[in-house]
């Protein structure tokens, strides 16, 4: 009888080793296939993520040549052509600011905000860079450049520009729709394409030019394009060192002091009105009736104003304007 129980006894204790090793492996199985993230804190207190080798990570080198690809067919529908920062050899601009190098030298929206190259976009950064794109200016005032930075920042991908030309770089995030689509839609391993193949793209492009269109209103600006538009066979605005605006009555006028050079207008919500001068009677300057002619803002902004590029040439030159004069 009591070996009976005994052998009872031992059988059961097997029985539970057995249940707990299935039990265990069973584990063991639904946790193989998980991803597993663990967060750590650098010395300068901010926060990474390390993802496992079965974690896909932010930026590796297939999203890095899709994005390449995408740079290459975009650039030259800007009339553009791109340098990439090869992840060695410093990226120097037409102003002489290097990069990576000179990240720890910027500020980010006005703020002293950390950013820094980053391989994986997983780095110890607000802001970690991932790539770099540079085009050095042609058109006047030289020297001049659109750098592109593209980002993660708190795990969200962020397309950073900066085109100063001196002081403190200010990079700001770019207002081009179509590189910020790419850029979000190739880290979240989606396909891309340019302006040129995409309704999409298309779309958002004239969603841009709409917005762009509404914040302008500064007399200055507006006065430029208009500059522009009404003496197309000028050397361009960016040649005439001393164009001022002053005002008269409910007139604009822009030129260099003389009657010759001065073109007027005035604006309301998107219509643009300039004058041209009548000579037909034999008038003098002076004398001679002004001949109203109506445009659209939106047209100003389309022609002069939709690119970086484009806003760079203006915005440099009306920064550098007097205040405006007169009434």
């Amino acid at each position: 009888m009591q070996k009976k129980l005994k052998l009872a006894a031992l059988l059961f204790i097997g029985a539970l080793i057995l249940a707990g090793c299935s039990s265990q492996s069973q584990s063991s199985n639904n946790n193989s296939g998980r991803k597993t993230t663990t967060s750590k804190v650098s010395d300068n207190g901010h926060k990474s993520t390390t993802r496992t080798k079965q974690g896909d990570t932010l930026w590796d080198s297939s999203k890095d040549s899709k994005l390449k690809s995408f740079i290459d067919q975009w650039a030259p529908t800007m009339k553009q052509s791109y340098v990439k920062y090869n992840g060695k050899n410093s990226l120097k601009t037409s102003t002489g600011t290097r990069y990576p190098d000179d990240l720890s030298n910027v500020t980010v929206e006005g703020a002293n905000t950390s950013i820094g190259w980053s391989k994986d976009g997983e780095g110890n950064y607000d802001y970690d860079v991932v790539a770099i794109y540079n085009y050095d200016g042609t058109v006047p005032p030289l020297p001049n450049h659109i750098t592109y930075f593209f980002t993660f920042h708190k795990g969200q991908p962020i397309v950073l520009v900066d085109q100063s030309r001196d002081g403190t770089p200010n990079l700001k995030e770019t207002e081009n729709n179509d590189v910020k689509s790419a850029f979000s839609n190739i880290a979240a391993g989606k396909s891309t394409s340019t302006t040129t193949n995409s309704n999409s793209s298309n779309n958002s492009q004239a969603s841009s030019k709409k917005n762009t269109t509404a914040n302008v209103t500064d007399p200055n600006v507006i006065g430029l394009m208009v500059y522009q538009y009404s003496r197309p066979k000028d050397d361009g605005i960016s040649m005439e060192p001393d164009l001022g605006v002053y005002r008269d009555g409910d007139k604009y006028w822009i030129g260099i002091g003389t009657l010759a050079s001065s073109v007027a207008y005035k604006f309301s919500g998107n219509t643009v009105t300039y004058y041209t001068k009548d000579f037909s009677g034999g008038q003098s300057d002076a004398d001679a009736p002004l001949v109203p002619h109506d445009i659209s803002l939106k047209m100003l902004v389309d022609k002069f104003y939709s690119t970086d590029a484009d806003k760079q040439n203006v915005d440099s030159v009306a920064a550098q304007m007097p205040a405006i004069s007169g009434d």
